[in-house]
């Protein structure tokens, strides 16, 4: 189940999975597991797809279930949704 908390951690290192197997305190790889990133990841990506009109409406119906299913609230779909518009600075 991805949480704010998921994401937050996510944000932190913007989104490097290596940066974040490098650098991460032990609290946050416990709380943060490869599956959860991995889930972010494709989220945010297939959230992108959406956004821009490149997935068919089964797609886009597929993708709102699985989200229903794997956050924790409204909230927190909502937060992945943002990162469609984020540009990481360097």
């Amino acid at each position: 189940m991805i949480t704010s908390k998921h994401i937050e951690i996510y944000k932190s290192y913007r989104g490097d999975v290596d940066g974040f197997v490098r650098c991460a305190s032990d609290e946050e790889k416990s709380y943060v597991t490869s599956k959860h990133w991995s889930l972010i990841d494709d989220f945010i990506q297939d959230i992108y797809i959406v956004k821009e009109g490149l997935a068919s409406k089964s797609f886009s119906e597929l993708l709102n279930k699985k989200l229903q299913e794997n956050c924790d609230n409204q909230s927190t779909i909502n937060e992945l949704e943002h990162f469609t518009h984020i540009k990481w600075s360097k």
